[in-house]
This record gives structure tokens, sequence and C-alpha cells, in this order.
């Protein structure tokens, strides 16, 4: 079943949405928690696996977040203004474990807060393998959740 499955994902492009699952391997979550000044965005890898997976990455930015508002318009890129390593980088997540990591938006672009509405955050998470299988480019990895700022 497993070399099916990886089969299947190897040959065929595909995109994840919502709370995104990798076949059964694991799932990957975005959640905004709004406080006052900033929103934190909680992001999780959790592995349903009887055996460890690991993630290589060609960079020090293991994922993407992109905010947008209610027109599709991007107000917030993570990676924007920032450097990262150019190495590669694994991570290990144990069998039914969970990694966790929670970056953080003030609300502002260029200095100004944005204003009352509903937006979007789009988290993409950008291994080049998975046990040491290659992922083609166009296999996205992705999860999306709608938030309302007050």
């Amino acid at each position: 079943m497993r070399i099916v499955l990886s089969l299947i994902l190897f040959l065929f492009p595909f995109s994840l949405r919502g709370e995104a699952s990798f076949g059964e391997q694991f799932q990957f979550t975005v959640s905004p928690n709004l406080g006052n000044e900033r929103v934190e965005f909680e992001l999780r890898i959790k592995n349903n696996e009887e055996t460890p997976l690991y993630f290589e990455f060609p960079t020090s930015q293991y994922y993407e977040i992109i905010v947008s508002d209610q027109t599709g318009q991007e107000v917030y890129r993570y990676s924007k203004g920032r450097s990262f390593l150019q190495a590669l980088q694994t991570i290990r997540i144990d069998p039914h474990q969970t990694y966790r990591k929670v970056e953080n938006w003030d609300y502002k672009v260029n200095g100004v807060r944005v204003p009352a509405g509903q937006y979007t955050v789009t988290a993409t998470l950008l291994p080049r393998k998975l046990n040491d299988k290659p992922l083609s480019n166009k296999q996205t990895i992705v999860s999306k959740k709608k938030f309302t700022l007050p």
C-alpha cells in the first residue's frame, strides 16, 4: 500500500487546501490566534505514521505565510524582508508527534494597521524531500483559513 501511495504522490501533482493531509502520512495546519496587537499563526505538522518522518528543506525557510484581504490582495508575506540560510535543513517528526511553530504579524502594512475585516491566511510547507524522496515542484502542501479582524 505504501509503495502504491508513494508512486501516486510522486507521479501526480496536486494541491492540498484547508487542513491539509498528505495521504495518511501527516497533516499540515495553520491556525490564526487573534490578539489586540497581533495575530499568532500556529503551524503544525502531525505525523500519523508508525515511523518517523523526515522533511528536507533547501533553506532555513520551512514555510511561507501569506495574508490576503477580502479582495484577494496580499497584505502580508512572512518571507518579505527576511534572509534565510542557504543550506539543507532537515526536521524529524517522531511517530504520532506534532512539530509546532508560531509566527506573529502585527496587523501592519508599511507601518499602518490594516482595517478591520475578513482576511485569509495561506500557509505553504516548503520541503523538497519527504523521507529522502523528492517532491515535485507541482506538489504543494497548503493550509488555508479565514479570520476576521475586529
